[in-house]
């Protein structure tokens, strides 16, 4: 057995996902994880191509690592269809009439660690101060149920705080006039998003720039350590 690890993002064509899925790969090879490559569901390298490569190397026994904050229709179906699976429970694959081992990690979901390192930075609660988490939002119930789990972890911590999704869920602007509601004269907003940047995201800048208070824009949860950890952790011992 020769196991290998492929980082797999959707879009290489957003300059964010690309650096994070570069800086990932790096943070498991600095971790001993062996054969680490990265491949994208859209755009170049395309993860099936790459696959391709690594089993031509000897490579037979694969782990998938999803670059996803919630599990949705890409991460359940899309994206391990891609790689020759029929959903993300797959087990096994044939390339070139050979059987290779997979393993489709799951996204970062409702992590205790990731909330855990939320509410740290996030500090001292503000009673002038509400938080807005943002999410993309999904037809699936994982998406809200992500984003409510650190909302939850945050309210318990003292904030105020919102969900609001770009699809799919309450609208960024309707969150944003329940904080101003409750009494806050600021919010700081906490992308749950694998990247913030393209024109996806962009009606969303522009509601939070159209507030009638005050918004900082936190990093994406991505851009954290510990969502490198967390990954990382994804990867079986050994590999």
């Amino acid at each position: 057995m020769k196991t290998g690890v492929i980082v797999y993002g959707q879009h290489a064509s957003s300059v964010k996902e690309k650096e994070l899925a570069e800086k990932c790969a790096e943070h498991l090879r600095s971790k001993g994880r062996k054969n680490v490559r990265i491949g994208f569901y859209h755009g170049d390298p395309a993860v099936d191509a790459v696959l391709y490569d690594m089993f031509k190397e000897g490579i037979d026994t694969f782990v998938f690592l999803p670059l996803a904050i919630a599990e949705g229709r890409s991460t359940i179906w899309l994206m391990p269809a891609k790689v020759h699976l029929p959903d993300n429970c797959g087990s096994w694959a044939i390339i070139d009439d050979k059987d290779i081992a997979t393993r489709f990690a799951t996204a970062l979901g409702r992590d205790p660690r990731m909330a855990e390192t939320l509410c740290g930075k996030m500090g001292t609660p503000d009673d002038r101060t509400g938080i807005l988490m943002l999410s993309y939002g999904s037809e699936l119930s994982q998406s809200s149920k992500t984003a409510e789990y650190y909302a939850e972890k945050l309210r318990g911590a003292g904030w105020k705080v919102e969900c609001g999704y770009s699809r799919y869920g309450t609208p960024v602007e309707e969150a944003i006039g329940r904080l101003v509601d409750s009494g806050v004269s600021g919010i700081r907003a906490i992308p749950l998003f694998i990247s913030f940047d393209g024109v996806s995201v962009e009606p969303v800048r522009k509601k939070l720039e159209d507030a009638p208070v005050e918004v900082t824009l936190e990093p994406p949860v991505s851009e954290m350590d510990v969502f490198l950890d967390i990954l990382d952790s994804k990867v079986p011992e050994d590999w």
